[in-house]
């Protein structure tokens, strides 16, 4: 099955200036009438979320703008962006819309959290 990826606007390089990463809890534990603890796997693939910043120039409002409200579909179609560590790019979905400041009348920074469901770790 092909997956849609929206596309990134070429004003954008799609790379985070910070980035930290959580693992989405994969167990469930139970209460055993023997007062023990039951803990198992909820499932198999890791769900990872990202909360990361960038800084854009104000030029570029527009771009990032159209890239998620019409490319991502405000966050219900996956895109790329790029780990600050590395350049890597990965396919990540907008969780919550992004939160953008004004830093002057140049710049601006957009603070965005994403998803990546484990079927999307080797596109």
């Amino acid at each position: 099955m092909a997956i849609e990826i929206a596309p990134r606007p070429k004003e954008i390089d799609g790379c985070m200036q910070t980035w930290s990463e959580t693992y989405a809890a994969n167990t469930i534990r139970s209460g055993m009438d023997d007062l023990e603890v039951k803990v198992r796997r909820r499932t198999t693939g890791l769900i990872r979320t990202m909360d990361t910043t960038l800084i854009l120039r104000a030029t570029q409002y527009d771009a990032f703008v159209s890239w998620f409200r019409i490319d991502q579909q405000g966050g219900s179609i996956p895109t790329r962006i790029k780990r600050p560590q590395d350049g890597k790019e990965v396919v990540v979905r907008a969780s919550e819309p992004p939160q953008i400041q004004w830093i002057d009348k140049n710049s601006f920074q957009v603070q965005m959290k994403w998803e990546q469901m484990p079927a999307w770790a080797t596109l």
